[in-house]
């Protein structure tokens, strides 16, 4: 294990990236990282980067900013990040708050066993709950937990409580399963399974159901 102390740290991030750079074709992007300390560990087999103090890490697509961030795997494909994490995937325009997210780089997925919060901005959404994982090559989050999304529509507020939730972003879609329920507007809505189109204003119950609607 080597520790390399500030004053030598600009250079060795250097080093560090151009090392990454050359080595990361296997994945759609770069990596880019940076931190006040810096722990490296260069043993073959197990190659390490430990970020801490303003910790950072991005890609193309995803940056990261965390109280600690591990790079570790084949071309550093794994990035380990745990204390009040910002992070933002750009192409889908979400900002999430995390106190814990794995970063798989080549399956371009995120995960998080702990709460987090999540900003759809491209489309007013707002997403939680305590279990969380999203495929950027598909655009579905999946929450579980006490899972919720809220979201401004022209019929009006969208919320949505389950203890499983899928939200298809790109699609505009929701599935919620699990003591699911459901209002929007002055409609309220309550099954075991619910479905909901967004964009066409479809409401689909299953199982035991309850309702409420107005207008």
């Amino acid at each position: 294990m080597i520790r390399f102390p500030n004053k030598r740290l600009t250079a060795l991030l250097c080093l560090l990236c151009l090392g990454i750079f050359a080595c990361s074709s296997v994945f759609a992007s770069e990596i880019t990282f940076s931190g006040g300390f810096t722990r490296v560990s260069l043993r073959d087999g197990d190659r390490r980067v430990e970020l801490s103090d303003n910790a950072n890490a991005a890609t193309d697509n995803v940056s990261i900013r965390a109280d600690r961030i591990l790079l570790y795997g084949t071309d550093y494909r794994y990035v380990e990040c745990t204390g009040n994490i910002q992070a933002e995937e750009k192409e889908h325009s979400l900002k999430i708050t995390a106190s814990n997210i794995f970063f798989d780089r080549e399956e371009e997925t995120l995960l998080s066993d702990g709460w987090i919060e999540i900003e759809d901005t491209g489309h007013e959404a707002k997403l939680s709950g305590s279990w969380f994982e999203y495929s950027m090559k598909t655009s579905i989050i999946l929450l579980q937990m006490q899972a919720g999304i809220s979201k401004v529509t022209e019929k009006g507020l969208l919320t949505c409580s389950a203890d499983s939730i899928e939200y298809n972003s790109d699609e505009q879609t929701l599935s919620l399963k699990g003591n699911a329920k459901v209002s929007w507007g002055s409609d309220n809505y309550r099954a075991s399974y619910i479905t909901v189109n967004i964009d066409t204003e479809d409401v689909t119950l299953h199982g035991m159901i309850s309702g409420e609607v107005n207008g």
